[in-house]
Protein backbone atom coordinates (compact mmCIF):
# COMPACT_ATOMS: atom_id res chain seq x y z
CA UNK A 1 0.00 0.00 0.00
CA UNK A 2 1.64 3.41 -1.21
CA UNK A 3 0.56 6.69 -0.17
CA UNK A 4 0.73 9.80 -2.42
CA UNK A 5 0.37 13.51 -1.61
CA UNK A 6 -1.44 15.68 -4.47
CA UNK A 7 -0.39 18.75 -5.34
CA UNK A 8 -3.04 21.08 -7.12
CA UNK A 9 -1.80 23.92 -6.88
CA UNK A 10 -5.01 26.46 -6.25
CA UNK A 11 -5.72 30.22 -5.77
CA UNK A 12 -8.80 31.27 -4.41
CA UNK A 13 -8.26 34.90 -3.98
CA UNK A 14 -5.86 37.00 -6.13
CA UNK A 15 -4.92 38.41 -2.71
CA UNK A 16 -2.26 34.88 -2.86
CA UNK A 17 -0.06 35.90 -5.66
CA UNK A 18 1.08 33.15 -8.50
CA UNK A 19 4.51 32.76 -6.73
CA UNK A 20 3.15 32.41 -3.43
CA UNK A 21 0.89 29.45 -4.50
CA UNK A 22 4.10 27.92 -6.51
CA UNK A 23 6.09 28.51 -3.15
CA UNK A 24 3.73 26.71 -1.42
CA UNK A 25 3.70 23.71 -3.45
CA UNK A 26 7.01 23.18 -3.47
CA UNK A 27 7.20 23.72 0.18
CA UNK A 28 4.44 20.75 0.67
CA UNK A 29 6.50 18.40 -1.25
CA UNK A 30 9.13 19.21 0.55
CA UNK A 31 7.61 18.56 3.51
CA UNK A 32 5.56 15.42 2.27
CA UNK A 33 9.10 13.75 1.09
CA UNK A 34 10.28 14.26 4.87
CA UNK A 35 7.08 12.85 6.37
CA UNK A 36 8.06 9.77 4.66
CA UNK A 37 4.72 10.04 1.22
CA UNK A 38 5.53 7.69 -1.52
CA UNK A 39 4.99 9.57 -4.23
CA UNK A 40 3.65 13.52 -5.08
CA UNK A 41 1.68 14.05 -7.82
CA UNK A 42 1.66 17.49 -9.90
CA UNK A 43 -1.74 18.36 -11.68
CA UNK A 44 -1.94 19.81 -15.06
CA UNK A 45 -4.47 22.68 -15.41
CA UNK A 46 -4.78 25.77 -17.61
CA UNK A 47 -5.92 29.46 -17.98
CA UNK A 48 -8.18 29.23 -14.39
CA UNK A 49 -7.61 29.59 -10.51
CA UNK A 50 -8.68 26.33 -10.12
CA UNK A 51 -4.77 25.18 -10.55
CA UNK A 52 -1.63 26.92 -11.46
CA UNK A 53 -0.05 23.97 -12.46
CA UNK A 54 0.88 24.21 -16.13
CA UNK A 55 3.13 21.45 -16.74
CA UNK A 56 3.68 18.82 -14.46
CA UNK A 57 6.67 17.87 -15.78
CA UNK A 58 8.32 21.24 -15.69
CA UNK A 59 7.30 21.28 -11.79
CA UNK A 60 8.59 17.60 -11.29
CA UNK A 61 12.17 18.63 -13.11
CA UNK A 62 12.61 21.45 -10.64
CA UNK A 63 11.48 19.35 -7.75
CA UNK A 64 14.02 16.84 -8.63
CA UNK A 65 16.81 18.88 -7.92
CA UNK A 66 15.14 19.72 -4.32
CA UNK A 67 14.49 15.88 -3.45
CA UNK A 68 15.91 12.81 -2.98
CA UNK A 69 13.46 9.96 -2.61
CA UNK A 70 9.88 10.42 -3.27
CA UNK A 71 8.93 9.42 -6.73
CA UNK A 72 7.46 12.32 -8.96
CA UNK A 73 4.24 11.95 -10.84
CA UNK A 74 2.52 13.70 -13.31
CA UNK A 75 -1.08 14.00 -11.95
CA UNK A 76 -1.77 13.69 -15.21
CA UNK A 77 -0.44 14.87 -18.16
CA UNK A 78 -3.23 15.90 -20.83
CA UNK A 79 -1.69 13.89 -23.82
CA UNK A 80 -4.29 15.40 -26.58
CA UNK A 81 -2.59 19.04 -25.55
CA UNK A 82 0.86 17.86 -26.65
CA UNK A 83 3.03 17.73 -29.63
CA UNK A 84 3.82 14.08 -28.86
CA UNK A 85 7.31 13.97 -30.02
CA UNK A 86 8.32 16.86 -27.74
CA UNK A 87 6.73 15.13 -24.65
CA UNK A 88 8.42 12.13 -25.55
CA UNK A 89 11.72 13.72 -25.37
CA UNK A 90 10.36 15.83 -21.51
CA UNK A 91 9.29 12.40 -20.28
CA UNK A 92 12.51 11.45 -20.67
CA UNK A 93 14.46 14.08 -19.45
CA UNK A 94 12.85 14.54 -16.20
CA UNK A 95 12.76 10.46 -15.64
CA UNK A 96 16.76 11.00 -16.04
CA UNK A 97 17.18 14.16 -14.06
CA UNK A 98 14.82 12.24 -11.20
CA UNK A 99 17.21 9.34 -11.59
CA UNK A 100 14.48 7.34 -12.26
CA UNK A 101 11.92 8.74 -9.76
CA UNK A 102 9.49 9.86 -12.35
CA UNK A 103 6.28 8.06 -12.71
CA UNK A 104 3.93 8.78 -15.89
CA UNK A 105 0.14 9.75 -15.15
CA UNK A 106 -1.66 10.14 -18.08
CA UNK A 107 -5.31 10.92 -19.26
CA UNK A 108 -7.10 12.60 -22.28
CA UNK A 109 -8.87 15.39 -20.31
CA UNK A 110 -12.18 16.85 -20.66
CA UNK A 111 -12.26 20.42 -20.35
CA UNK A 112 -13.23 22.24 -23.45
CA UNK A 113 -12.39 25.52 -21.79
CA UNK A 114 -8.42 24.43 -21.62
CA UNK A 115 -8.47 22.63 -25.08
CA UNK A 116 -10.20 25.51 -26.74
CA UNK A 117 -7.26 27.77 -25.12
CA UNK A 118 -4.62 25.57 -26.46
CA UNK A 119 -5.78 25.19 -30.19
CA UNK A 120 -7.34 22.26 -29.99
CA UNK A 121 -10.83 20.38 -29.89
CA UNK A 122 -11.99 18.58 -26.96
CA UNK A 123 -14.25 16.38 -29.48
CA UNK A 124 -11.45 14.66 -30.69
CA UNK A 125 -9.96 14.63 -27.54
CA UNK A 126 -10.14 10.65 -27.57
CA UNK A 127 -8.71 10.00 -31.15
CA UNK A 128 -5.61 12.47 -29.90
CA UNK A 129 -4.88 10.55 -26.87
CA UNK A 130 -4.67 7.22 -28.38
CA UNK A 131 -2.26 8.62 -30.96
CA UNK A 132 -0.14 10.49 -28.67
CA UNK A 133 -0.08 7.25 -26.81
CA UNK A 134 0.60 5.00 -30.06
CA UNK A 135 3.89 7.56 -30.10
CA UNK A 136 4.41 7.34 -26.48
CA UNK A 137 4.79 3.06 -26.67
CA UNK A 138 6.58 3.50 -29.80
CA UNK A 139 9.08 5.44 -28.64
CA UNK A 140 9.83 3.67 -25.12
CA UNK A 141 9.86 0.39 -26.82
CA UNK A 142 12.00 0.67 -30.04
CA UNK A 143 14.00 4.46 -29.20
CA UNK A 144 12.67 5.67 -32.95
CA UNK A 145 9.29 6.70 -34.14
CA UNK A 146 7.59 6.46 -37.60
CA UNK A 147 3.91 7.17 -37.73
CA UNK A 148 1.15 8.10 -40.03
CA UNK A 149 -2.31 8.90 -38.01
CA UNK A 150 -4.85 11.10 -38.38
CA UNK A 151 -3.65 14.03 -35.79
CA UNK A 152 0.29 13.18 -35.78
CA UNK A 153 2.35 11.82 -38.82
CA UNK A 154 6.27 11.67 -37.47
CA UNK A 155 8.63 10.70 -40.04
CA UNK A 156 11.17 8.04 -39.01
CA UNK A 157 13.17 9.79 -36.56
CA UNK A 158 15.53 8.47 -34.08
CA UNK A 159 15.49 9.50 -30.39
CA UNK A 160 18.53 10.48 -28.68
CA UNK A 161 17.49 10.20 -24.80
CA UNK A 162 15.38 8.14 -23.67
CA UNK A 163 14.19 7.25 -20.06
CA UNK A 164 16.04 5.68 -17.35
CA UNK A 165 14.45 2.34 -17.44
CA UNK A 166 14.15 0.45 -20.89
CA UNK A 167 10.35 0.23 -20.52
CA UNK A 168 9.91 3.96 -19.55
CA UNK A 169 8.42 5.06 -16.40
CA UNK A 170 5.20 3.27 -14.82
CA UNK A 171 2.42 4.89 -16.50
CA UNK A 172 -0.96 5.40 -14.64
CA UNK A 173 -4.01 5.93 -16.71
CA UNK A 174 -7.01 8.48 -15.33
CA UNK A 175 -10.54 8.43 -16.62
CA UNK A 176 -11.49 6.69 -19.71
CA UNK A 177 -12.47 3.54 -17.40
CA UNK A 178 -15.61 2.80 -19.45
CA UNK A 179 -13.94 2.86 -22.30
CA UNK A 180 -13.28 -0.90 -22.98
CA UNK A 181 -10.57 -0.60 -25.70
CA UNK A 182 -8.52 1.78 -23.44
CA UNK A 183 -9.19 -0.42 -20.38
CA UNK A 184 -8.18 -3.42 -22.10
CA UNK A 185 -4.76 -1.74 -23.20
CA UNK A 186 -4.29 -0.70 -19.96
CA UNK A 187 -4.47 -4.59 -18.96
CA UNK A 188 -1.93 -5.38 -21.34
CA UNK A 189 0.75 -3.22 -21.23
CA UNK A 190 0.35 -3.09 -17.14
CA UNK A 191 -0.57 0.38 -16.49
CA UNK A 192 -2.11 1.08 -13.46
CA UNK A 193 -5.93 2.66 -13.32
CA UNK A 194 -6.23 5.61 -11.22
CA UNK A 195 -9.60 6.84 -10.34
CA UNK A 196 -10.68 10.34 -8.71
CA UNK A 197 -13.14 9.63 -5.93
CA UNK A 198 -13.01 13.07 -3.67
CA UNK A 199 -15.72 11.86 -1.33
CA UNK A 200 -18.03 9.50 -3.28
CA UNK A 201 -19.01 6.88 -1.42
CA UNK A 202 -17.50 3.31 -2.27
CA UNK A 203 -20.32 2.02 -4.63
CA UNK A 204 -19.42 4.63 -7.11
CA UNK A 205 -15.91 4.23 -7.00
CA UNK A 206 -16.40 0.62 -7.09
CA UNK A 207 -18.10 1.18 -10.72
CA UNK A 208 -15.37 3.14 -12.23
CA UNK A 209 -13.19 -0.32 -10.84
CA UNK A 210 -15.35 -2.45 -12.36
CA UNK A 211 -14.78 -0.93 -16.24
CA UNK A 212 -11.04 -1.08 -15.44
CA UNK A 213 -11.81 -4.89 -14.70
CA UNK A 214 -13.80 -5.40 -17.67
CA UNK A 215 -10.70 -4.24 -19.80
CA UNK A 216 -8.74 -6.82 -17.69
CA UNK A 217 -11.48 -9.38 -18.64
CA UNK A 218 -10.99 -8.51 -22.18
CA UNK A 219 -7.45 -9.06 -22.31
CA UNK A 220 -7.35 -12.17 -20.86
CA UNK A 221 -5.69 -11.06 -17.36
CA UNK A 222 -7.61 -11.98 -13.98
CA UNK A 223 -9.25 -8.92 -12.71
CA UNK A 224 -8.12 -10.00 -8.94
CA UNK A 225 -4.97 -8.97 -9.92
CA UNK A 226 -5.52 -5.13 -11.00
CA UNK A 227 -3.41 -2.89 -9.42
CA UNK A 228 -5.85 0.17 -8.26
CA UNK A 229 -5.29 3.99 -7.22
CA UNK A 230 -7.62 6.25 -5.40
CA UNK A 231 -7.27 9.67 -4.99
CA UNK A 232 -9.39 11.44 -2.05
CA UNK A 233 -9.69 14.31 -0.27
CA UNK A 234 -8.30 14.11 3.04
CA UNK A 235 -8.04 16.95 5.72
CA UNK A 236 -6.89 15.79 9.09
CA UNK A 237 -8.48 17.86 12.22
CA UNK A 238 -9.85 17.31 15.57
CA UNK A 239 -10.93 21.03 15.51
CA UNK A 240 -14.75 20.75 14.22
CA UNK A 241 -14.61 24.34 12.82
CA UNK A 242 -11.49 23.56 11.10
CA UNK A 243 -13.13 20.40 9.48
CA UNK A 244 -16.00 22.67 8.58
CA UNK A 245 -14.04 25.34 7.22
CA UNK A 246 -12.32 22.49 5.01
CA UNK A 247 -15.74 20.78 3.86
CA UNK A 248 -16.21 24.41 2.70
CA UNK A 249 -13.12 24.71 0.65
CA UNK A 250 -14.11 21.09 -0.44
CA UNK A 251 -17.51 21.60 -1.74
CA UNK A 252 -15.95 25.41 -3.46
CA UNK A 253 -13.11 22.95 -5.32
CA UNK A 254 -16.35 20.60 -6.30
CA UNK A 255 -18.24 23.78 -7.93
CA UNK A 256 -14.65 25.12 -9.69
CA UNK A 257 -14.33 21.43 -11.33
CA UNK A 258 -18.02 21.07 -11.82
CA UNK A 259 -18.01 24.44 -13.67
CA UNK A 260 -15.04 24.45 -15.69
CA UNK A 261 -16.26 21.21 -17.37
CA UNK A 262 -19.23 22.41 -18.37
CA UNK A 263 -20.02 24.21 -22.20
CA UNK A 264 -19.83 27.41 -20.93
CA UNK A 265 -18.28 28.41 -17.46
CA UNK A 266 -18.28 31.79 -15.81
CA UNK A 267 -15.11 33.65 -15.62
CA UNK A 268 -13.68 37.18 -13.59
CA UNK A 269 -10.72 37.51 -15.66
CA UNK A 270 -8.86 33.65 -15.00
CA UNK A 271 -10.80 33.26 -11.68
CA UNK A 272 -13.97 31.14 -12.30
CA UNK A 273 -16.96 31.91 -10.52
CA UNK A 274 -18.34 29.83 -7.90
CA UNK A 275 -21.70 29.30 -8.02
CA UNK A 276 -23.91 26.14 -6.40
CA UNK A 277 -24.75 22.92 -8.61
CA UNK A 278 -27.86 21.04 -9.05
CA UNK A 279 -27.86 18.21 -6.61
CA UNK A 280 -24.41 18.85 -4.89
CA UNK A 281 -24.13 17.91 -0.98
CA UNK A 282 -24.32 20.55 1.95
CA UNK A 283 -21.96 20.90 3.92
CA UNK A 284 -22.91 18.53 6.19
CA UNK A 285 -23.37 15.36 4.22
CA UNK A 286 -19.56 16.41 3.00
CA UNK A 287 -18.07 16.95 6.15
CA UNK A 288 -19.09 13.20 7.26
CA UNK A 289 -18.79 11.40 3.76
CA UNK A 290 -14.80 12.87 3.08
CA UNK A 291 -12.05 12.20 5.12
CA UNK A 292 -11.94 15.25 6.77
CA UNK A 293 -12.02 15.03 10.90
CA UNK A 294 -9.73 13.05 13.15
CA UNK A 295 -7.07 10.99 12.54
CA UNK A 296 -9.58 7.57 13.93
CA UNK A 297 -12.22 8.62 11.20
CA UNK A 298 -9.87 9.37 8.41
CA UNK A 299 -7.73 5.87 9.34
CA UNK A 300 -11.39 4.05 9.21
CA UNK A 301 -12.09 5.43 5.82
CA UNK A 302 -8.76 4.30 3.96
CA UNK A 303 -9.22 1.02 5.59
CA UNK A 304 -12.75 0.57 4.50
CA UNK A 305 -11.86 1.53 0.65
CA UNK A 306 -8.56 -1.14 0.45
CA UNK A 307 -11.40 -3.73 1.65
CA UNK A 308 -13.90 -3.00 -0.62
CA UNK A 309 -11.44 -1.51 -3.86
CA UNK A 310 -8.91 -3.63 -3.60
CA UNK A 311 -6.87 -0.48 -3.44
CA UNK A 312 -2.82 -0.27 -3.32
CA UNK A 313 -1.88 3.07 -3.99
CA UNK A 314 -4.09 6.55 -2.25
CA UNK A 315 -3.40 9.83 -3.83
CA UNK A 316 -4.11 12.33 -0.90
CA UNK A 317 -5.27 15.03 -2.27
CA UNK A 318 -4.42 17.89 1.11
CA UNK A 319 -4.31 21.45 -0.40
CA UNK A 320 -7.91 22.28 -1.73
CA UNK A 321 -10.00 25.33 -1.99
CA UNK A 322 -7.91 27.87 -0.54
CA UNK A 323 -7.50 25.78 3.13
CA UNK A 324 -4.29 28.16 4.70
CA UNK A 325 -0.96 26.19 3.35
CA UNK A 326 0.33 25.99 7.51
CA UNK A 327 -3.11 24.12 8.05
CA UNK A 328 -2.36 21.91 5.03
CA UNK A 329 1.57 21.09 6.49
CA UNK A 330 0.01 20.29 10.03
CA UNK A 331 -2.71 18.66 8.17
CA UNK A 332 0.28 16.15 6.43
CA UNK A 333 1.72 15.50 9.54
CA UNK A 334 -0.91 14.40 11.67
CA UNK A 335 -1.48 12.06 8.24
CA UNK A 336 1.80 10.62 8.69
CA UNK A 337 2.35 10.61 12.37
CA UNK A 338 -1.08 9.28 13.76
CA UNK A 339 -3.42 8.33 10.64
CA UNK A 340 -0.98 6.39 8.28
CA UNK A 341 0.25 4.07 11.15
CA UNK A 342 -3.28 2.78 11.96
CA UNK A 343 -3.71 2.17 8.57
CA UNK A 344 -0.90 -0.18 8.33
CA UNK A 345 -1.52 -1.75 11.94
CA UNK A 346 -5.22 -2.26 10.88
CA UNK A 347 -3.86 -4.20 7.21
CA UNK A 348 -0.89 -5.80 8.67
CA UNK A 349 -0.42 -9.20 8.00
CA UNK A 350 -3.71 -9.19 5.71
CA UNK A 351 -3.13 -11.04 2.28
CA UNK A 352 -3.86 -9.38 -0.90
CA UNK A 353 -8.06 -8.04 -0.58
CA UNK A 354 -10.06 -10.14 -3.45
CA UNK A 355 -13.19 -11.00 -2.13
CA UNK A 356 -15.19 -8.20 -0.90
CA UNK A 357 -14.21 -5.64 -3.95
CA UNK A 358 -17.85 -4.51 -5.06
CA UNK A 359 -15.98 -3.71 -8.42
CA UNK A 360 -15.80 -7.61 -9.09
CA UNK A 361 -19.06 -8.16 -7.65
CA UNK A 362 -20.91 -5.75 -9.88
CA UNK A 363 -18.92 -6.42 -13.00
Amino acid sequence: MEFGFFALSPQRSPEKTAPQVLSDTVAEVCLAESLGFDVAWIAEHHFSNLSLSPSPLLLAGHLAGLTRQIALGTGVVVLPLYQPMRLVEEIAYVDMLSQGRLRLGIGAGSQNHESRGLGTDVAHARERFLEVLDIIEMAFAEGRVAYQGRHFRIPETALSIRPLRAEGPPIYLAGLAEDEEVARRMAERGYIPFASAAWQPVPAVAKKRAGYEAGYRAAGCDPGTMPFAVQRLIYVTDDRAEARRAAEAARYTYRLVTSVKGASPEFDGAFIRERPMSGEDELEAILEAAMIGDAEKCAERIVADVEALGLTHLSCFMNFGGMPSAGVRRSMERFARDVRPLVERALAGRAPHRARRLGAESG
